[in-house]
């Protein structure tokens, strides 16, 4: 199967459940968004696209899975990085128009990339990036106080 059409699959999961206040529903909801999101991610990392450096320059980290890396690549990060090639790659942009579209049957590409570049601005508005910087990663000294005897 295509990764668009898997992203056009678990977009319709979501939609069949999306005005569920269920709590059950909301925990699938979120888990169809990551799948999409992350699926996406790894298609761009699977064919090379690059934006900003990224993940170029963590090539070696990525290689060998290292654990604060790992870490450092959450929702939000993997979201940015999404959004940022789809702005560079039509394949990648009409992945995210599917993922972004819920019921629009004229969404428009222009109305698209307005949405991509709102989110790319709340996203850096939280301070999100692709600079992983392994000082902020692993680095908390675990405090334990020592018991009495």
């Amino acid at each position: 199967m295509r990764t668009i059409d898997i992203i056009a699959q678990l977009k319709q999961n979501i939609l069949k459940i999306q005005n569920s206040v269920s709590l059950d529903d909301v925990k699938e909801l979120e888990f169809y968004d990551f799948q999409i999101i992350n699926t996406i991610f790894y298609y761009g990392l699977e064919n090379k696209y690059s934006t900003d450096g990224f993940p170029d320059r963590y090539s070696k980290l990525i290689k060998k899975e290292d654990e604060d890396f790992e870490d450092f690549l959450n929702y939000d990060v993997k979201s940015y990085y999404v959004y940022k090639i789809a702005l560079q790659y039509d394949d990648v942009f009409q992945m995210v128009k599917i993922y972004f579209n819920d019921s629009d049957i004229d969404y428009k590409d222009e109305k698209c990339k307005e949405d991509l570049l709102i989110s790319i601005k709340i996203l850096e508005s939280e301070g999100i990036n692709l600079i992983f910087n392994p000082e902020s990663f692993g680095t908390i000294p675990l405090f334990r106080p020592k018991l009495p005897r």
